[in-house]
């Protein structure tokens, strides 16, 4: 039995190298600077690509990179440019702007790098919290401007009401939710409203992103525990189970979850039971009874966690 395991690991970067290119003695960073001036659009690109690869090394190339993301024609040419000077970070002497404005290039790879890029500077970027929230209405670059507001931290909670519509965008819903999660109580209520969703996914994801805000959501992932959609069911019941024994308090309705219709829910319902521990004692009889389940799965998980509740007995 698998529950949605949530938000998946996106790559950092969506640009990719062109060579494993070592720079030669002779091709020197100046030389660099001037082919991205080149008329050729190759010439360009392959430059700024020697640029990504020199990395630090590049630094003295910082003004003519800021140029080409700015000016270039060429949009691969504005996207190699920007993940060099992503990887310059801190030696860019003022990024925020230099990102933000990238945010609203016509390109969908140099708005995601830029967004990765923000992301990266962590507080240095709350500046940049109203630009990224605004870029969360872009279902191409949304998720990495979600994954950067999600690294601001506490500085991204301005970015709460953004986060919320982006709930209702499918491409950007897993890491908006995630992203809610993550500012704790200030992402509670939103991610608690969304659990009222007509759209199952919504749920889901909220259910999902409740377990980071901690012992809190507990009222929240409770009532999920009755949604009529099964994977709702399926996921409040498993992250109940994973806040252990702080989840104390659901012992009650996750007993009351070992009769569900579903044979899945009825197995993560013991299983996070067995998970809260000794606390989960109020639910012996139900797991005995559960332990009978024509469920296999359901029925052996209440006998582990009858094991876990009363390691003395066994």
């Amino acid at each position: 039995m698998k529950a949605r395991s949530g938000v998946r690991a996106m790559t950092p970067a969506v640009i990719v190298l062109l060579t494993c290119w070592t720079p030669a003695a002779d091709e020197t960073v100046a030389h660099l600077v001037k082919q991205l001036q080149d008329e050729k659009a190759d010439v360009r690109i392959t430059a700024a690509n020697n640029l990504v690869n020199l990395g630090p090394e590049a630094k003295d190339a910082i003004p003519a990179l800021e140029a080409a993301l700015k000016n270039d024609k060429e949009a691969k040419v504005r996207a190699y440019c920007a993940f060099a000077l992503k990887k310059l970070g801190h030696e860019v002497k003022d990024p925020v702007p230099v990102f933000v404005d990238a945010l609203k290039d016509k390109d969908e790879e140099v708005r995601s790098v830029a967004a990765d890029a923000l992301g990266q500077l962590g507080s240095e970027a709350k500046a940049a919290v109203p630009a990224l929230a605004d870029a969360l209405k872009d279902s191409d670059s949304g998720p990495h401007a979600a994954q950067a507001l999600g690294r601001l931290g506490t500085d991204a909670k301005d970015a709460i009401p953004a986060l919320t519509g982006a709930l209702q965008d499918a491409a950007v819903r897993p890491y908006a939710a995630q992203t809610l999660g993550r500012l704790g109580a200030a992402g509670l209520p939103a991610l608690t409203k969304a659990l009222e969703d007509n759209d199952d996914d919504v749920r889901v994801n909220a259910v999902l992103a409740l377990r980071l805000t901690g012992p809190d959501a507990i009222p929240a992932v409770v009532c999920a525990l009755k949604d009529k959609e099964v994977e709702v069911r399926l996921n409040a019941a498993m992250v109940l189970g994973k806040l252990g024994p702080a989840a104390k308090p659901a012992v009650r309705p996750l007993a009351d979850a070992l009769k569900d219709k579903s044979g899945e829910v009825r197995q993560q319902a013991a299983e996070s039971l067995g998970l809260i521990g000794p606390d989960a004692k109020e639910a012996v009889s139900d797991l005995q009874a559960a332990a009978k389940d024509a469920s296999d799965g359901a029925a052996q998980a209440a006998a582990q966690a009858l094991k876990r509740i009363l390691p003395d007995k066994q």
